[in-house]
């Protein structure tokens, strides 16, 4: 059935074997990790439908979700996977530009088979102990 179909999400891994996004959401109180997770949930589940005011286009493949004043940066890779590629605290109505130009350079390493990603896992590992 096609209305099952769910979108795979995956957390880029950086050269230290870590995952930048999910230590952003480890560091965060319960209420935004809660809410963050149920933005991704929502990504899982439609995919590239999913809208404002839940998730946005930036530019060049790249998205974001947008719990309250938290941002997760995403492109969507192979089909029907969405990577999550960078997170921020929002601070300022414009997304930095460096922070743009790091999830454009993350992107780029996963596209050209350069950078490594892993399924993220929405079990209770992220309680925010390490």
């Amino acid at each position: 059935m096609e209305d099952d179909r769910r979108f795979c999400i995956y957390c880029f891994i950086d050269e230290r074997g870590k995952s930048p996004v999910i230590d952003f959401i480890k560091a965060l109180p319960v209420k935004e990790r809660a809410k963050i997770f149920a933005y991704i949930s929502e990504l899982e589940k439609q995919g590239n439908n999913l809208r404002r005011p839940m998730a946005d286009y930036l530019e060049d493949g790249i998205y974001e979700l947008r719990p309250k004043d938290n941002r997760i940066f995403y492109f969507f890779y192979l089909k029907n996977n969405a990577v999550l590629v960078h997170a921020i605290k929002k601070r300022s109505r414009e997304i930095p530009r460096n922070d743009l130009n790091l999830c454009l350079r993350r992107k780029e390493l996963i596209e050209t088979g350069y950078g490594h990603i892993e399924e993220l896992e929405t079990g209770g590992d992220l309680d925010g102990e390490s």
